[in-house]
């Protein structure tokens, strides 16, 4: 990939908001690239922590194992988004898995890399604490829902969640492209794969989301948030 097709890149997500060309630029040079295909590890728990990742093109699952040693998402990424950075910046190992949910191609930066960045570019240092706020708030409905006692109420809050990340504004609607499949969305949401499918398929009969394949669309976003969001 040539610098101008990275800059461009780069250009368009929220971490480099706010940047002049040169510093853009700088990141640029700083960015290798990665390929890893569906299901494979792009790191593992207990992994020494050498590389922060943005992500160019596909979506990711960050992962742990509970007790029982079954997996628990923790969350889903997809392009623009970014990982890896909390062993960068505590020198410790990583605390959870990134798992490739399908074909996906990164920008990587080496840690020493990543700190000179960082102490340089403080439109790059504020972005990032941005994200972590915004990480926080997302952090904070995910607890709320495993609290709730209705599985009905958990999928429309990992639906919100979805589209607070990663949706696509079309038209009054908010869409989710390429979803992932309803295995990894029940985990994320703490319900059984069973119950999600007849979730879902309520939703679609009165209309709350429409699918298309494996796009989500919740056509009337706002209304979908005062009924259901709001109101807890």
């Amino acid at each position: 990939m040539d610098e101008l097709k990275k800059i461009e890149f780069l250009k368009s997500i929220s971490l480099c908001e706010s940047m002049n060309d040169a510093e853009i630029k700088n990141i640029a040079e700083h960015c290798q690239i990665k390929k890893f295909t569906k299901k494979n590890i792009v790191f593992m728990e207990q992994d020494p922590g050498n590389m922060f990742y943005i992500i160019y093109s596909g979506k990711i699952k960050i992962t742990k194992l509970n007790n029982d040693g079954n997996e628990v998402i923790l969350s889903i990424l997809g392009t623009g988004d970014f990982f890896g950075e909390m062993s960068l910046l505590d020198h410790n190992k990583r605390n959870a898995n990134a798992i490739a949910l399908e074909d996906i191609e990164f920008f990587t930066i080496a840690r020493n890399e990543f700190l000179d960045v960082l102490h340089n570019n403080t439109a790059f240092t504020f972005n990032l604490l941005k994200t972590f706020a915004i990480r926080l708030r997302s952090a904070d409905i995910r607890v709320k829902s495993f609290f709730l006692d209705d599985a009905q109420q958990k999928v429309l809050m990992m639906l919100y969640d979805l589209c607070e990340k990663m949706g696509v504004q079309k038209g009054n609607g908010m869409l989710l492209e390429e979803m992932p499949n309803q295995t990894d969305l029940a985990n994320l949401t703490g319900i059984s794969r069973e119950t999600l499918s007849r979730i879902i398929k309520k939703f679609e009969m009165n209309d709350i989301i429409k699918r298309e394949g494996k796009d989500i669309l919740i056509p009337d976003y706002k209304d979908f948030i005062e009924r259901f969001i709001n109101e807890e």
